[in-house]
């Protein structure tokens, strides 16, 4: 059997409507993402998260070169702390996904399901599957670059602004809110990323469910998004 036969018996495996949700899944979920970068590039007072980094470019320049050291620890320590929750979380989800795969069965069950509940057959639930570990290891990353992010300014930021200046051969606090920058916008990609579970757990119920809980997501997101400047 060659491997173009064995592609075509698996996109038999999908109705339609399971496509077109895929599609509208994936548009939404890479416009979005499209949408975010080009707004905190060109237009970030537009913008919550452009707000946020006012806010983080702030806090840097107010507690820069050990100011308040005790409070600045705390701080990062919280930041870290939930940030290791939400990628230890994404783990133990992965691992169960990856389980959650061993238990599909080999008979096919897709043929006798109604259309509008999207194809059930142990490969679609593969597919889909396969979709929520990817899904759950892009927020792991992003936790994780988070984590990594903090982890260097815990110690970067105690030390004596003149020493850092002298090291970064000028002003240093922006390069300082730079990386405090990157840790919160790859916190905020990896809960997004959790958000965009929610279509695809829909996938196991219907297609139809699946398109309404992604157009639902970039609504909400959206509003949250650019909330304050309509």
């Amino acid at each position: 059997m060659s491997a173009y036969t064995v592609f075509q018996e698996w996109l038999a495996n999908f109705y339609l409507l399971d496509w077109i949700a895929l599609i509208v899944f994936l548009a939404g979920l890479t416009g979005y993402r499209f949408f975010l970068t080009l707004m905190l590039r060109h237009r970030p007072d537009n913008l919550f998260l452009g707000k946020l980094q006012q806010y983080r470019h702030a806090w840097i320049e107010a507690h820069s070169g050990g100011q308040n050291s005790i409070m600045v620890v705390q701080t990062l320590r919280n930041t870290i702390m939930s940030a290791s929750f939400l990628a230890s979380t994404s783990v133990i989800m992965i691992m169960g996904a990856f389980s959650l795969l061993l238990t599909l069965s080999p008979a096919k069950t897709g043929g006798e399901t109604f259309y509008l509940s999207g194809a059930s057959g142990p490969e679609a639930s593969a597919f889909k599957i396969l979709l929520i570990i990817i899904i759950l290891s892009y927020s792991f990353f992003n936790f994780t670059w988070h984590i990594r992010e903090i982890n260097y300014m815990s110690f970067i930021i105690n030390i004596p602004k003149d020493e850092l200046d002298k090291i970064e051969g000028g002003d240093s606090t922006q390069n300082i809110a730079k990386m405090f920058l990157t840790s919160g916008i790859h916190f905020s990609l990896g809960l997004r990323g959790y958000y965009f579970l929610i279509p695809l757990l829909m996938w196991f119920f219907s297609p139809a469910l699946m398109i309404a809980a992604s157009l639902a997501i970039i609504y909400i997101l959206m509003r949250r998004d650019l909330a304050g400047f309509r």
